[in-house]
């Protein structure tokens, strides 16, 4: 069983807070002064999502590769976080701090706890800063493109049209679109097809980047402008369509 177990406190300051962590059942691992510069309410529900994030992410306190499941638990201080990923909450302006509970993390059960003996009265280590001032995306590698940010809706409806129907968690999806974007088979194609490229420059969308997975004749669809920088906006198996590729220049 892997667990991270985390709990904020506030400071003297407003924008920041203290967010101490362990990854064991003996003491405290380490802490975190987290300041959030991004102008938004509920800013103690960011510093921890965002302390969360960072500690499985980027530290990988619980296992590099590993994707949320039921064997990995995450117990955490502010009870918001398990509504967020349960998307049952009414708070809208915390969504985007939590989509890596909503992805990658989804399937990873969530508890809270208010006790604090595992840290009280313990010498603390020098506290690693943070600074939030926007959500971080959510994203995985694509072969060919780079860093691409994945949403749990796209997820869900992987899961829905590739996955047998025993199986459609988003987790499972994750796992496969990881596998399929990082597969040495994968290559940018085209359709040949310049009234399509017209229609949607009429309809004021962008024309997507197609991507082809021979192995799994599957299609990632990736859009990529200045607001939202690549983004996976859909997944398709390979139709005839597709039968007469050529290599993207």
């Amino acid at each position: 069983m892997n667990f991270l177990k985390t709990y904020t406190r506030t400071t003297g300051e407003p924008d920041t807070f203290l967010v101490y962590w362990t990854n064991t059942n003996i003491s405290l691992k380490g802490l975190l002064k987290v300041r959030v510069t991004a102008e938004i309410e509920d800013n103690n529900v960011v510093a921890e999502l965002a302390a969360m994030r960072y500690l499985l992410e980027d530290k990988g306190v619980v296992g590099n590769m590993v994707v949320g499941n039921a064997n990995t638990q995450l117990i955490v201080s502010l009870g918001a976080i398990r509504k967020l990923q349960r998307k049952q909450s009414d708070k809208a302006h915390l969504a985007p701090y939590a989509n890596f509970l909503t992805t990658r993390f989804t399937g990873s059960p969530i508890t809270v706890g208010k006790d604090t003996d595992w840290f009280d009265g313990l010498p603390l280590p020098v506290a690693e800063e943070l600074l939030v001032s926007e959500p971080c995306r959510e994203s995985l590698m694509i072969a060919g493109c780079g860093s691409v940010a994945v949403t749990s809706h796209v997820l869900e409806k992987l899961a829905a049209r590739h996955l047998p129907e025993r199986d459609r968690s988003a987790q499972s999806a994750w796992k496969m679109l990881r596998a399929v974007a990082a597969d040495t088979s994968m290559r940018e194609v085209t359709r040949d097809s310049l009234w399509n490229e017209i229609k949607y420059e009429r309809q004021g969308r962008q024309v997507g980047r197609y991507f082809f997975n021979a192995k799994h004749d599957l299609i990632l669809v990736v859009t990529d402008n200045p607001q939202d920088g690549k983004r996976l906006v859909t997944t398709y198996h390979a139709t005839r369509n597709f039968h007469d590729m050529q290599i993207a220049a």
